[in-house]
C-alpha cells in the first residue's frame, strides 16, 4: 500500500533543492515511475542499500526462539529494547490489545492479506501503464 503512494506522490509533490549536488541533479529533473531508477546516482543507492543493511543486521531482530513480534536489538548487548513489541514500542496493534476472539482475529487477517494482495497487483498494474 505504501508503494503505491509512493508511485503517486511524487507525480504531485517534489522536494526542493538538490538530490546530487556534485553534479546538479534537482529532485524535479528525476522523472516519475520506474523511469527515477536510471536517475539515481550510484552512490545515492549504495547509501539506501547500506542503511538498509543496517538495519536490517542491527534493528528489529526477530530471534527464532521468541515469540513473534518480540523484537531485539543487536545495538544494546542484544536486550530487549523499547522494540519490545512492535517496530514503535507499542503492544499489539498500534497500541491496542491482540484481537481475543479467534474467529473475529482470522476475519481481519484475511481482511489484511487480501488488502495486501490488492495493492500488489495495484502497484503491478501502475509499473506497466
Amino acid at each position: 500500500m505504501l508503494a503505491c503512494m509512493g508511485y503517486i506522490v511524487p507525480e504531485y509533490f517534489k522536494f526542493p533543492g538538490y538530490l546530487a549536488p556534485s553534479i546538479g541533479l534537482k529532485f524535479a529533473d528525476v522523472p516519475n515511475g520506474l523511469a527515477a531508477l536510471s536517475k539515481v546516482p550510484g552512490v545515492g543507492w549504495f547509501q539506501y542499500v547500506l542503511f538498509c543493511g543496517l538495519c536490517d543486521l542491527f534493528l528489529l531482530h526477530q530471534e527464532p526462539f521468541e515469540e513473534p513480534g518480540k523484537l531485539r536489538t543487536r545495538l544494546f548487548g542484544g536486550d530487549f529494547s523499547n522494540y519490545e513489541y512492535g517496530a514503535f514500542g507499542l503492544p499489539g496493534y498500534l497500541g491496542g490489545k491482540s484481537i481475543a476472539d479467534a474467529e473475529l482475529r482470522k476475519k481481519k487477517l484475511n481482511a489484511e492479506l487480501a488488502n495486501g494482495r490488492l495493492a500488489m497487483t495495484a502497484i503491478m498494474a501502475m509499473f506497466f501503464q
